[in-house]
């Protein structure tokens, strides 16, 4: 039986997805919204995206912490909720704008960004792009 490998902290790629997942969004808001109010609210959502997209890259290491029986799916589990949670917000963000908001389908889409970006560095991007990054001393 293999065992798995210990969980490890997430900086430099979980910044690098969150900038990618936030330059989508601020594309996004800037298609959906008119005026001079789509750059207060893109600029808004960068912050919000970059830390969505940290926390759910770091779930394993957080969960490494948590004294309860581990299984495989709860990582999943959490992810997507938190997940969930970012669509909410997004789509609230754009609730209150009012009738110039953000339309639902581009929140559901980075809401799924989101959730997507620890499997996506995982299986795909860390043996392409890992390589490049510097290693951090911690």
């Amino acid at each position: 039986m293999a065992a798995e490998a210990a969980a490890q902290f997430v900086i430099l790629p979980a910044v690098l997805l969150g900038l990618a997942i936030s330059l989508m969004e601020l594309i996004f808001v800037h298609q959906d919204e008119r005026g001079m109010g789509w750059l207060a609210h893109g600029l808004h959502a960068i912050p919000v995206t970059m830390l969505f997209t940290f926390i759910t890259m770091n779930v394993p290491f957080a969960m490494s912490f948590v004294p309860i029986t581990y299984a495989a799916w709860m990582k999943h589990i959490v992810i997507v909720v938190i997940g969930l949670i970012a669509i909410a917000k997004i789509l609230a963000a754009a609730a209150i704008a009012g009738r110039v908001g953000e339309k639902k389908i581009h929140g559901m889409i980075i809401g799924l960004m989101i959730i997507v970006a620890p499997y996506a560095w995982e299986f795909v991007l860390a043996d392409i792009v890992g390589p490049m990054l510097p290693q951090l001393p911690f």
